[in-house]
């Protein structure tokens, strides 16, 4: 007989399916480290640093200073460049820039005080002249400055060219080249990788590496634990339920729900988040492992079958579960507000398919085996909250909070070592980049030249330029010297030398115009400056030991995700207390609400598991999913805690509570076999609370 309540569920399906593939809601999921990040100006400018050329070069390293090793380079080098948006940089410095310098010179570099104190022009002269009379080849001088009144620019590299080529010292040839600007997205980072993985995995003794390999390395290392994962959590699903349920419609059914209530918090999520976080998925298809709980009670206490009141318990349960997920979610930080909505918006879908659609479906309850939990309940409530809080204030000592967000990303030390071979090898110095701002191009320039200025060894390209400032000062400090009367008598006493009548007529110039800085102009000096919002940005790398130092500075922003996520975490550690407090106090408020004389019973279930979850403070420290998972916990512990709480207690509760058990396990437990950090974390909670909860099931004493 055909029943259209039966095909209701399967229609919202295809409507679901059907709207997440219109909207393309899956476009929204990232697997990039940084969409956990709260969203900020910081996030915004770490996304905005990628444009910048110098966050866009590969690294090419031949072993070897041989010929074999540079004709392999060249062959390496002609094989890249076939590769669209790669281009091989050039072995020389900017003309635009080259010119610029030598005509600002007298205004960009300092004078040796020495020099100008000790001046002596007939002698400058006089060895001059010597050595351009025997000098056996040309001899070159500065001839704008050939009194050597400027200071000379020392710089150690490690770095040099050798046949026209750049070498690192000792060790063999180096190339760079650099990506379109119009290049940004992971898939096009993906294709430039795969080509140039496929163009160099045959040659041996060579190194080559970019930042944009992080991207795609790590983002391929996320998904492929994410979908092992996923295909292991959901074939352990099903072979439980095939064992459970042993109902083919109850079981496609029950699927269905749960496709579909994923589906759903997918589909809403991803109106009111630009990105959502891989981990996000990967925490609601395991939160869809204790929505089941809802139908396993109803099904066994035959709902689906007769005409039953309204289930209070579930119904608490499921209440108790949501309002912790509510409170959490105020906390001001994005991944737990996703993981927050999803799961509610997952809850409440399948709670209300599993409490009103289910029974107007009809299933019919197969009896099962009687199980029974209080085989071993001698233990009283009393002592297992005596217990629990000794445990407690035990752990409470050993807690410490880890703030350090690559604890929760991939450890990628294949990428990690190359990195630290260039670094090392490139630079006397393990640097960093940070961005530098300023409310225009001059004041961009100045804030570059106050961190050159305080430290010399930062790599600070903008600060080869000079200020509005600087060159009105520079001018009349020029003029107070008597830099036209000094080169009046170079000129002068040259004849007496045998120089040429205006061989120094171009030297000591100064009368330029003052520099007017456009971004096109920067452009063509081959420097890089990007409008943002109200202001401008560049790049700086700095000594990565005096890296606090450089943050006193209100015009430096930190590009480290490490900081960013301290800095986030740091910042919400109060509303973690507050909202925490919270949600424990509703547990308990709910306790109270649904246990009446029971109520040290139900009790047991939120202190107990929060005990033993602590005691992971004497293995590892706590960090943000830790807690999270912690308090989502004690949400769910309480579901139990309510079952068994509760005054007509019978077999089935034992059996509804056992099956819910597994199930969360199996949607939970597996992620501790996650390679990644923050799925591990939630795994490992998970577990434990899980466990809690079962030991809790076989010893503790029911009150009568």
């Amino acid at each position: 007989m055909f029943k259209s309540t039966n095909y209701i569920n399967s229609f919202i399906l295809i409507v679901l399916v059907a709207l997440v593939i219109y909207f393309d809601s899956f476009k929204t999921i990232s697997t990039q480290i940084q969409t956990i990040l709260p969203n900020s100006e910081q996030k915004e400018l770490l996304k905005k640093f990628n444009e910048f050329q110098n966050s866009k070069k590969i690294l090419l390293f031949v072993e070897g200073l041989e010929k074999d090793s540079l004709n392999k380079l060249k062959i390496i080098e002609n094989e890249l460049l076939k590769i669209n948006g790669l281009k091989l940089e050039k072995n020389q410095t900017n003309k635009n820039l080259q010119k610029f310098q030598e005509d600002y010179k007298f205004y960009i570099n300092n004078f040796d005080k020495n020099s100008l104190i000790n001046l002596d022009i007939a002698s400058k002269l006089e060895e001059l002249r010597f050595n351009l009379l025997n000098a056996n080849f040309s001899y070159f001088f500065d001839k704008n400055d050939p009194l050597s009144l400027l200071e000379k620019n020392k710089i150690e590299k490690n770095y040099s060219l050798k046949n026209g080529q750049l070498i690192i010292k000792d060790l063999g040839y180096l190339s760079i080249f650099t990506i379109n600007n119009s290049i940004n997205s992971i898939s096009q980072y993906e294709d430039i990788y795969d080509s140039i993985q496929s163009k160099t995995n045959t040659y041996e003794n060579i190194k080559i590496f970019s930042p944009i390999f992080y991207f795609v390395e790590n983002s391929r290392i996320i998904q492929q634990d994410v979908r092992t994962i996923i295909l292991f959590s959901t074939i352990t699903l099903i072979l439980l339920y095939i064992l459970i349920l042993r109902d083919i419609k109850l079981l496609i059914n029950s699927f269905i729900t749960l496709s579909s209530s994923i589906l759903l918090a997918l589909f809403i999520s991803s109106f009111l988040f630009k990105e959502l976080s891989i981990f996000v998925i990967v925490f609601g298809i395991s939160i869809s492992t204790v929505a089941i709980d809802y139908m396993f009670h109803h099904y066994v206490h035959n709902h689906y079958e007769k005409k039953k009141e309204f289930n209070k318990q579930v119904f608490l349960g499921m209440f108790t579960t949501v309002g912790g997920f509510f409170i959490i979610s105020f906390l001001s930080f994005d991944l737990i507000k996703q993981i927050c909505y999803f799961s509610i918006i997952s809850l409440i879908f399948s709670y209300l398919q599993f409490s009103f659609l289910y029974p107007k479906i009809g299933f019919i309850y197969t009896k099962r085996k009687n199980i029974n939990f209080h085989l071993f309940s001698k233990i009283k409530p009393s002592i297992i909250i005596l217990f629990s809080i000794i445990l407690i204030l035990i752990s409470l000592n050993q807690i410490n909070f880890d703030s350090n967000l690559k604890n929760l990303d991939v450890e990628n030390k294949k990428l990690n070592q190359l990195e630290n071979f260039f670094n090392e090898k490139l630079t006397n110095q393990d640097n960093i980049p940070v961005l530098i701002k300023g409310n225009s191009i001059n004041s961009l320039i100045k804030n570059s030249k106050i961190l050159k200025n305080k430290y010399p060894n930062a790599f600070i390209p903008l600060s080869t330029l000079i200020t509005e400032e600087e060159f009105l000062e520079r001018k009349e400090f020029l003029k107070q010297i008597n830099i036209d009367s000094i080169k009046t008598q170079l000129e002068k006493k040259s004849l007496d030398f045998g120089f040429k009548e205006n061989f120094f007529d171009t030297t000591y110039r100064y009368d330029l115009k003052k520099p007017d800085y456009t971004l096109e102009d920067i452009s063509n000096l081959g420097l890089e400056i990007l409008a943002f919002k109200d202001y401008f940005i560049t790049y700086a790398n700095v000594p990565k030991n005096q890296e606090n130092e450089f943050y006193k500075y209100d015009f430096v922003e930190s590009l480290s995700v490490k900081k960013m996520f301290e800095a986030s975490l740091n910042s919400i550690y109060k509303e973690l207390i507050l909202y925490g407090s919270l949600t424990i106090l509703f547990i308990i408020i709910m306790v109270f609400i649904s246990s009446k004389k029971n109520y040290l019973h139900t009790l047991s279930y939120i202190i107990f598991p929060f005990s033993l979850i602590l005691l992971l403070s004497f293995f590892t420290s706590f960090n943000i999913l830790h807690f999270f998972m912690l308090f989502i916990i004690l949400s769910i512990s309480i579901d139990y805690g309510i079952y068994m709480g509760s005054l007509n207690i019978n077999q089935n509760n034992n059996e509804a509570i056992l099956y819910s058990l597994l199930s969360t396990f199996a949607g939970f437990g597996v992620l501790i076999f996650s390679n990644i950090n923050a799925l591990f974390s939630i795994g490992i909670t998970a577990t434990i609370g899980i466990l809690a909860i079962t030991i809790l099931l076989i010893i503790l004493k029911r009150s009568k």
